[in-house]
């Protein structure tokens, strides 16, 4: 074995168990959401048949519903739009 393929193969597992060992939190920006324009609030679609909304709905993503301003409508809507902990390279590759 010549000595730059050790020392490649030996970066390549660093970097591997580093990526592996790494936790981030990935947010589900394209998961779907009700928006109340009205109350500027958003529910998860969990979350929507205890929901107080009014009638001018929309649904979007939970990026979107985030990048307007608005708030979860409830805790459970809180609660299903957490993020979830994950390696680095595992999200990535997602």
């Amino acid at each position: 074995m010549k000595k730059g393929t050790g020392i490649f193969i030996i970066i390549a597992l660093v970097l591997l168990v580093l990526g592996l060992s790494i936790q981030t939190t990935v947010q589900p920006s394209d998961a779907r959401v009700i928006v109340d324009h009205t109350k500027k609030v958003y529910s998860a679609p969990e979350c929507f048949d205890q929901a107080d909304l009014s009638n001018y709905l929309e649904e979007v993503t939970y990026g979107y519903a985030i990048d307007l301003g608005y708030e979860a409508e409830s805790s459970c809507t809180t609660e299903a739009t957490k993020g979830e902990r994950k390696s680095l390279l595992v999200s990535w590759f997602q």
